[in-house]
């Protein structure tokens, strides 16, 4: 075979391999880029799903806000956020759930009743890419919306003394009426109502996060596969080139060895240099396009170092994620059953016949979060509520959940603990401690009221996506009774706890307490330890 077709067939060869190496890599990027559309696609879905839900919070606080106060600004911000979501004003730019606290912190100007550019949150939904099922899922939680906000404007109606009349506007005229403002929106009821959106919401995005986390998984998934195919494509150019070099050593002299010589280079990573070989015939045009490829396999190589710091970058990234994952799982269940979890048990659930159940409530916690404002409250219940959490870490008692203002822990779950009862009063008497110094800190005091009460309970986990560790049992329901029954600032315990602790603790008895659902009962207050000096301790 001639050398002229020899270095035609050649470099046809090497001319096909470097157009597929070069469509891989344009496949590749149309991949990637791909992958970075959905992920945007899906915050953005995200985003307006959330919005629903900031909606509802921030209605609510306006108009329990309004009930208590009656400041007008609040009754037409509350109405505003309706307007925003129906699109009858347009939606201020960086709408967050820190807006609303800029607003009324008064370093924001409220936003303007503007029609134009104005879209209701169905139609801003409508134009990214969704399915019929995530869009009902949308309208479902807009009607819950729609009945919690009813609910709130007829509270709000009700304060001033105006009613429905039948027709759906407050024309009636009557006596304010508090009690219903407060029934309407500090009942059970509404709160499920609020925790209903919430649910929906996250089923929402949990929709969409599954179809856009399937349809980015299988692009990775194609990318990969083209990345490891364009690395084979690499090698096998880099193997040809090698071998047509030996082929033209054996046939031509200098020029040749010269070749050979920046073969060797090149295996020695050196696609930097060039053959610096010059001509028309046919050695000249075969160092041209081997000069050309080095500076293609140069930036292959390159391209596919990049790749490989991405995926390490990934796999650390992942490895972050999962020691996360286990921490938040550790924070929400106790460790022996976050542990269970994590070994592959799916259910779990236990009888013990002896523990301890005590629950703590906030004496006037409505209107002292009224008082104190929603930053407030939080900031008060945070720092109340991490006390707690350190002294159920140094008593050995288990916290078992929060409830607004209410604190639940138990002793003797899920670990069994023979000193269960006494690990639970030292607690509480540490809890009351703890309540009156965080109280002299604060511009309105606090008071606590604590019930206790021991015996047999059930417990286990509940819940498939979001786990929630918990108790049932009659031992709970009377510790709730003896809390609501206490006295400010008191432990309110029942008789089955003064026998367990007589030993060991001082006990006022109340009396005979009436308890719903169980009737009349013997109940003590828990004053302190023997050991303290009892001239000191006294009945407050």
């Amino acid at each position: 075979m001639k050398l002229r077709t020899t270095f035609i067939l050649l470099f046809l060869l090497l001319f096909s391999l470097a157009s597929v190496n070069l469509v891989l890599g344009i496949f590749l990027e149309r991949t990637e880029r791909v992958v970075e559309i959905s992920r945007n696609e899906m915050h953005q879905l995200n985003d307006i799903a959330e919005e629903v839900v900031i909606s509802s919070q921030w209605q609510t606080r306006f108009a329990r806000t309004y009930i208590t106060n009656k400041d007008p600004k609040r009754f037409d911000w509350y109405y505003k956020i309706s307007d925003i979501l129906e699109g009858k004003i347009a939606r201020p730019d960086n709408y967050s759930l820190e807006y609303w606290d800029l607003v009324t912190g008064g370093l924001v100007k409220p936003p303007e009743e503007k029609i134009e550019n104005g879209q209701p949150i169905e139609d801003r939904f409508l134009k990214h890419n969704i399915t019929p099922q995530e869009l009902n899922k949308l309208r479902e939680a807009r009607i819950h919306l729609s009945k919690l906000s009813m609910s709130e404007q007829i509270a709000m109606h009700a304060i001033v003394g105006e009613f429905d009349d039948g027709t759906g506007a407050f024309a009636r005229k009557g006596k304010p009426d508090q009690a219903l403002a407060n029934k309407l929106l500090f009942s059970d009821e509404y709160n499920k109502g609020n925790a209903d959106i919430s649910l929906l919401i996250s089923q929402l995005k949990n929709m969409i996060n599954a179809r856009y986390g399937e349809m980015i998984h299988r692009q990775q998934t194609l990318a990969n596969e083209l990345l490891r195919f364009n690395s084979f494509l690499s090698m096998g150019l880099f193997a040809l080139i090698v071998l047509s070099v030996i082929y033209l050593r054996q046939r031509f002299g200098i020029r040749g060895r010269k070749l050979m010589h920046f073969v060797r280079s090149i295996s020695k990573d050196g696609l930097t240099e060039r053959t610096n070989i010059s001509g028309y015939d046919e050695i000249g045009e075969l160092a041209s396009a081997i000069d050309g490829m080095s500076e293609n396999l140069n930036l292959a190589f390159d391209q596919l170092e990049d790749k490989i710091r991405l995926s390490d970058q990934a796999l650390a990234e992942l490895g972050e994620e999962r020691i996360r994952s286990e921490k938040l799982l550790h924070n929400i269940l106790p460790a022996t059953i976050a542990t269970r979890l994590q070994g592959g048990e799916e259910t779990i659930a236990e009888v013990f016949p002896e523990v301890t159940v005590s629950f703590s409530d906030i004496v006037g916690f409505t209107d002292l979060s009224a008082r104190l404002g929603p930053h407030g409250t939080v900031n008060m219940l945070s720092a109340l509520f991490g006390a707690f959490d350190e002294l159920a870490e140094k008593h050995q008692v288990e916290k078992i959940k929060t409830i607004g203002d209410c604190y639940m822990v138990v002793g003797g779950v899920p670990n069994r603990d023979p000193l269960h009862c006494q690990h639970i009063a030292e607690f509480a008497l540490d809890a009351l401690k703890a309540v009156e110094e965080i109280s002299a800190h604060l511009p309105f005091p606090i008071q606590m009221r604590m019930g206790i009460h021991t015996g047999t309970v059930a417990a286990g986990v509940v819940g498939k996506k979001k786990f929630s560790y918990d108790l049932w049992g009659d031992v709970v329901n009377v510790a709730s009774r003896f809390e609501t029954t206490a006295s400010p600032d008191k432990i309110h315990v029942s008789e089955a706890v003064r026998v367990r602790l007589s030993d060991d603790f001082l006990f006022h008895d109340s009396g005979i307490v009436e308890l719903k659902g169980k009737g009349k009962v013997p109940s003590f207050y828990l004053l302190g330890k023997k050991k303290e000096n009892p001239s000191i301790i006294e009945f407050r």
